[in-house]
């Protein structure tokens, strides 16, 4: 990325998994975008005032703490006072995930993701929001 710009898009991810959360940080980096990325919801809640507000929420579906994915997207699109557009990468591939998802008008990416086509996803969800 080039550092003598400042980036004009940012994204909230949330994944239990210090791994996976680094290298989303990392490649979402990369992509242009400057990242909030914890472990948990209430890291997100915590740091989220005086952030700009989110071109994107990604999360994992199962999440510590009793979080799913769609309890996390919810919290952080109350914070923000606007319906985020938000993706959850997971392996789940459950009626009641799909319907809570549709609900709540959540984009489900199923495991694994390969990085191109979340960039198009991010990219279309961006687009239409």
């Amino acid at each position: 990325m080039d550092m003598s710009t400042t980036p004009d898009r940012f994204a909230v991810v949330i994944d239990d998994e210090s791994i996976i959360l680094a290298g989303m940080e990392i490649m979402l980096d990369t992509w242009g975008y400057q990242v909030l990325a914890a472990e948990d919801v209430e890291t997100v809640l915590a740091k989220l005032p005086g952030c700009p507000l989110p071109n994107v929420i990604l999360s994992d579906y199962r999440l510590r703490d009793g979080w799913s994915g769609i309890t996390a997207v919810r919290a952080v699109r109350e914070a923000c006072g606007v319906t985020v557009p938000a993706i959850i990468l997971t392996g789940d591939t459950g009626a009641e995930l799909m319907a809570a998802a549709k609900a709540d008008q959540i984009r489900i990416l199923h495991k694994p993701v390969q990085p191109n086509d979340l960039r198009r996803q991010i990219d279309s969800l961006i687009a239409v929001g």
